[in-house]
């Protein structure tokens, strides 16, 4: 009988000490974020919630799966933008990862590894957007843009609920930004930080 219940609470144990994957097989993705190596993996800690900032269920409007007029605009998810950020971290500088929220939001919650901040108001004023738009590799010349080098963009804001990456995404369309070179990462903050996933300040 004493050994059924060392056994018993072996296998408790051990299903408790389980780890927490990404994918199959894959438990953490080192990326370099600037000078410093970080791990993106999931809460190792089994009653680990989703913070207090996105409990509230009355937030925004939901937003479609593919918001916009043009079907260029791809979709996309954690695994993808993970994948993303791993690219970057190997020395593709030809994409970007775009947090669109205020810097109110990003203090509260975090943002991706890798990610910049750029809302949609650095894209209102010609000089703001000059400013951006050299971060997205997008030159000025001859009073209009060339995005013959401009980067992959891939946007978030809070949540599938957020409306700000797709305005900010509207507004790059508006302003002739090529379709297939911008991706809506839908789920946002709140998808990426309910499965888990590291976040940096």
């Amino acid at each position: 009988m004493r050994f059924l219940f060392y056994l018993f609470l072996l296998i408790s144990v051990s299903s408790f000490a389980k780890e927490v994957l990404i994918e199959n097989g894959l438990k953490s993705v080192p990326v370099i974020v600037g000078d410093e190596v970080i791990s993106i993996t999931r809460n190792q800690d089994r009653k680990h919630n989703i913070m207090k900032f996105y409990q509230g269920t009355w937030r925004g409007k939901i937003q479609p799966l593919h918001p916009f007029k043009s079907p260029l605009v791809e979709t996309v998810a954690e695994l993808e933008v993970i994948d993303y950020i791993d690219q970057i971290s190997h020395g593709d500088d030809s994409i970007l990862i775009v947090d669109s929220r205020p810097q109110s939001a990003t203090m509260i919650t975090g943002k991706i590894p890798g990610a910049v901040r750029i809302d949609t108001k650095q894209l209102l004023s010609l000089e703001d957007r000059k400013s951006a738009f050299k971060r997205f590799n997008v030159a000025w010349k001859d009073n209009q843009w060339d995005f013959s080098n401009a980067k992959t963009l891939v946007l978030y804001c809070n949540g599938f609920w957020c409306g700000k990456s797709p305005r900010m995404i509207r507004k790059l369309l508006i302003l002739d930004y090529p379709a297939n070179k911008l991706k809506y990462y839908r789920g946002g903050m709140q998808a990426w930080r309910s499965v888990g996933l590291t976040t940096v300040k």
